[in-house]
């Protein structure tokens, strides 16, 4: 019998011997198009089955625009600047954001406008966002800050515009390319690519098999984090997991007793069509059990706002 010596925790984690990649691009069209046929399954027998509805469709656009426009390309000095200090190129609050994105914003409500079983309040809402886009356009670029800087907002505006700025930083992204991506030093809980919170995290199958990627809220970049480290704070003590009794184990939330925060995991072995957008919208039902826990979400849903208090600068 030959004894196999037992790895410490630290060495675990610490492992980066293995073959796989450790940021992963967005592949155009089919990361919206896959997440509009997720958000179409998940609507059935969901408490939320209108919303989830709505914003199908408007990932449905989202797939017919992304890569519609040409970007302005991004400049050899900031992808060398990113690259020897391991930080994001993209990052929304130092970089320049074309007014293509009003033009991406323009094609995704009019898609909302001509698609069937659209409600007449969303309608009219696209159809008044149009209009500002021609009259006020500085309006629109005002909330577009204030959503890229995650704070509150219209909404019934926000999701949309939302919506416009993924397809603009997703395509920034694929265009920046992988012989452009920063040297990831150590694990982070942000993007690589443009510094963007992530919305949840998911476990692989296939050639990445086990492997946890946290995935961006805004460009859609996928970026390996050790398994059983908080997201947030990157502590190993004490994680532990929840899901809903009854439902799906494909979902969790993996919860942090040092900062008081959780996150949602999603496993594809347990369900292959699981997505970290459409599943964490789909699934307020386990963030209203985290609420009763005492634990806070690490960062929200990009498709569901709070408005601004009143009072607060449009």
């Amino acid at each position: 019998m030959t004894l196999q010596k037992i790895r410490s925790k630290d060495e675990i984690l610490d492992d980066s011997s293995f073959a796989f990649p450790r940021i992963i691009l967005p592949e155009a069209k089919s990361v919206f198009s896959s997440r509009a046929a997720r958000l179409r399954q998940l609507a059935e027998d969901n408490p939320l089955r209108d919303y989830l509805l709505l914003i199908a469709v408007i990932t449905e656009a989202q797939a017919e625009v992304v890569t519609r426009y040409a970007l302005p390309e991004v400049s050899e000095e900031r992808i060398e600047s990113s690259q020897k200090y391991g930080m994001p190129a993209l990052q929304p609050a130092t970089i320049e954001r074309d007014p293509v994105w009003l033009k991406i914003l323009a094609d995704i409500l009019q898609y909302l406008v001509q698609a069937d079983s659209v409600p007449e309040v969303a309608v009219t809402v696209a159809q008044a966002m149009l209009k500002q886009i021609d009259d006020e356009p500085a309006a629109l670029e005002a909330i577009a800050d204030r959503v890229l800087a995650d704070e509150d907002a219209d909404p019934a505006m926000a999701p949309v515009i939302m919506a416009a700025l993924q397809v603009y930083w997703t395509q920034l992204a694929i265009d920046l390319g992988e012989d452009n991506l920063p040297v990831v030093q150590k694990e982070s809980g942000v993007c690589p690519c443009c510094g963007s919170l992530p919305v949840s995290s998911v476990v692989q199958i296939g050639a990445n098999q086990g492997i946890r990627y946290l995935s961006c809220s805004l460009c859609s970049t996928l970026w390996h984090m050790v398994r059983v480290v908080c997201s947030t704070c990157l502590s190993t003590k004490d994680i532990s997991y929840y899901h809903l009794e009854g439902q799906s184990e494909a979902i969790k939330a993996e919860a942090c007793p040092s900062c008081h925060s959780y996150r949602k995991i999603f496993y594809q072995e347990k369900d292959l069509n699981v997505d970290p957008i459409a599943d964490d919208l789909a699934t307020l039902q386990l963030d209203i059990l985290m609420a009763d826990e005492g634990l806070e979400r690490s960062s929200g849903n990009p498709f569901l706002w709070q408005a601004a208090e009143v009072g607060e600068e449009e």
